[in-house]
């Protein structure tokens, strides 16, 4: 399996990102998560690294830091990913140039595009390393040699013929391979019982509370709760239906029924996996069911029948085998549906925030929430991930604005319940409830800091000095000079400048202006005096930073 390490200092985005995926089903594992580039490293230095996701802004050592001691210092054919924020792009552009691979909006997360760039960077790797390639012979003789292991390796070679029947199944029922694909690559010692033609069903089992109980009894190690929840269902099936997992908690069973109607030997399976999962780990299973209807229907199609019907738990009620006629009740139409929530509704909630008006965030929250009755008519999964990517910006949005200590906690709060997968109306109920506490924070709770930040931002291309902020504001210039110190570690002159380069360096990196147009644009009279305010705060000239040179020397 490739290693994969994630770094970001939102512990949101690292939790989202190690299960967006079900990893170890495509070839991969999590290695280790970390909250800063320092943590980065030494995961790495102890546990290697095929692939390094990474944000670029972190404390005690930042990605851009962690890309280069990769590169220079460990000397490693790590691949990177940058992830960023949507304002990112000229420290993504020096991240490029550093040797990362690629880099993803935090925002613009989805598991396809994920997995597709995973993809791309192992077959990268592969490459790389195919100077190094391991002798195949033959099968007979991998046969014999698999026989003369010690046990414990064995166990291994078990595992890894499992992880491949898990791979090959998933590629059929998601599409991914043809079935003349699929029988050219089945090999017999995979044990892979299903062949085309016949009476086939598909059972598709969510484990409920999945997450919960990883985290309450298993410690958060999901590989071996997943291997013990496995090895109970093979135990199920009893070698008579193919099984295979689909991550956090999921797991498909295609197998041949014996009557007209696989209906009553797949209500007779799911009893038994029921009773052994309360048993053996106190907790319930809901399930879909689907079957090949006539001589045009496929695998991948009654795959998305089953997983459809199951999520269909979040209404119906969980813990139950839902038959897949109960789609067509539920409004559910009869190809996979298209996602109805878009990257706009993210960069309206963005907007609004940023507009800092709590009026026009209460005008938008109705239209936030995916409503109950429509939910059965979009994939309940891209509902969850649209709810995720509210969270970034959510997050996003107190940390830019200092609201970490009072928003934390309900964001992780709120994420948790994704990740547990909780029914629609107690999500929307949640995220409510999330969106009336920022709107009150704006309305009632800003501190005067708050309120200078936001005239800073309005107003930074004018002369601006703290006694004309305090006399806009109605107090003391002294008093407000103490409170911007002591909250952002400067003086109120400091902060301006700093915001004023910070926005120079945003207009440097697209480009389109001059050195003494830019000036002009962030409110400075003088290019010598931008000049020297950019070198103090930057550490370079705007010249060095625009071609990435001075930046670029101080990494080194």
């Amino acid at each position: 399996m490739k290693k994969i390490i994630i770094a970001d200092d939102n512990r949101i985005v690292v939790e989202s990102v190690a299960r967006l995926v079900p990893w170890e089903s495509h070839g991969f594992e999590i290695a280790a998560t970390a909250f800063d580039g320092e943590q980065a490293l030494e995961a790495i230095r102890e546990r290697g690294a095929d692939i390094v996701i990474t944000d670029i802004k972190m404390p005690r050592m930042d990605g851009l830091e962690l890309i280069r001691k990769i590169k220079e210092e460990l000397s490693l054919d790590t691949k990177t990913v940058v992830l960023s924020s949507y304002n990112d792009f000229q420290l993504v552009r020096t991240a490029m140039r550093l040797g990362a691979s690629e880099y993803i909006l935090k925002t613009e997360l989805e598991p396809e595009a994920l997995l597709e760039l995973m993809n791309e960077l192992s077959a990268a790797l592969d490459k790389e390393r195919a100077d190094s390639a391991p002798w195949e012979g033959r099968e007979d003789d991998r046969e014999e040699a698999a026989s003369a292991l010690p046990a414990e390796l064995r166990e291994e070679l078990r595992q890894s013929r499992r992880h491949i029947r898990n791979q090959l199944l998933r590629e059929l029922c998601l599409g991914y391979a043809s079935e003349q694909q699929f029988m050219k690559r089945k090999k017999d010692w995979l044990h892979i019982r299903y062949r085309p033609g016949g009476r086939h069903y598909m059972l598709y089992f969510a484990v409920d509370n999945f997450q919960k109980l990883l985290n309450l009894r298993w410690r958060k190690d999901e590989h071996l709760l997943t291997f013990a929840i496995m090895n109970v269902l093979e135990e199920i099936a009893n070698d008579s239906a193919d099984l295979f997992d689909n991550g956090s908690g999921e797991f498909a069973m295609l197998a041949s029924s014996e009557d007209e109607s696989g209906t009553q030997e797949a209500e007779r399976v799911f009893e038994r996996l029921a009773q052994a999962l309360q048993r053996h780990f106190q907790v319930q299973v809901s399930a879909g069911f689907s079957e090949l209807r006539a001589q045009d229907d496929t695998v991948p199609k009654m795959f998305i029948r089953a997983v459809q019907a199951c999520q269909l738990r979040f209404m119906l009620g969980k813990g139950m085998l839902i038959h897949e006629r109960e789609l067509a009740r539920n409004g559910y139409p009869g190809k996979r549906p298209e996602p109805e929530l878009g990257k706009e509704q993210v960069e309206h909630l963005r907007n609004v925030l940023n507009s800092f008006h709590p009026v026009l965030l209460r005008e938008m929250m109705s239209s936030l929430p995916a409503r109950p009755g429509e939910t059965s008519r979009t994939d309940y999964l891209r509902v969850l991930r649209q709810y995720e990517k509210y969270t970034f910006v959510l997050a996003e949005f107190a940390d830019k604005h200092g609201y970490q200590d009072l928003f934390a906690p309900m964001l992780e709060s709120f994420n948790e319940l994704i990740f547990e997968r909780e029914s629609i109306p107690e999500l929307n109920r949640r995220l409510l409830e999330l969106l009336e506490t920022m709107a009150n924070a704006m309305a009632t709770g800003n501190s005067l800091v708050r309120a200078v930040i936001r005239y800073v931002q309005l107003h930074y291309r004018e002369e601006i000095t703290l006694q004309s902020v305090a006399e806009h504001i109605g107090v003391s210039s002294a008093h407000l000079g103490r409170l911007i110190q002591k909250d952002q570690n400067m003086n109120f002159s400091e902060y301006v400048n700093q915001f004023r380069i910070e926005r120079a360096k945003e207009l440097l990196a697209e480009g389109r202006l001059r050195v003494f147009e830019i000036a002009e644009a962030v409110g400075y009279n003088s290019v010598e005096h931008f000049g020297r305010m950019f070198k103090r705060v930057a550490g370079m000239s705007p010249r060095e930073f625009a071609t990435g040179e001075g930046l670029h020397k101080k990494l080194q």
